[in-house]
């Protein structure tokens, strides 16, 4: 994306915003905050279900999401790369979940969701980032 770190770095940092770009989240609860650290409760896009994360955020070029509770558990990791032959950088989005309860019985259809989900995720972060301030 043709955008600084400054400018991509602070839309993935707020956390509360999630919603905006990933729209398989309705709402974000933060439960506490320890430096780098948030607790919280997520409540998705599909049947209202609610999932329990821990948050790390290492700026300004990884946030780590571990799910802990709810019908995937496992990780999101979001991170920033800079390019080496242009200005900008490279935004990437990296699963590592298992699917639980309701979400197993249709573990293709929601694998094939979340993967264009996320497509579009970081779509709607890279206009975000390259618009004017």
């Amino acid at each position: 994306m043709n955008a600084p770190v400054e400018r991509v770095w602070p839309l993935l940092a707020d956390l509360d915003a999630e919603p905006r770009f990933w729209k398989g989240i309705l709402a974000v609860h933060t439960l506490s905050r320890s430096g780098d650290v948030v607790e919280r409760e997520v409540t998705l896009a599909f049947r209202n279900a609610r999932q329990r994360e821990r948050v790390y955020l290492h700026p300004p070029l990884r946030v780590v999401h571990e799910i802990l509770e709810g019908p995937m558990r496992g990780t999101k990791v979001v991170s920033i790369s800079a390019h080496d032959e242009e200005p900008g950088v490279h935004l990437q989005a990296t699963w590592d979940v298992a699917l639980r309860g309701f979400l197993k019985i249709g573990s293709r259809s929601v694998s094939k969701h979340i993967e264009e989900g996320t497509r579009n995720a970081l779509e709607r972060i890279k206009a975000a980032a390259e618009s004017p301030p």
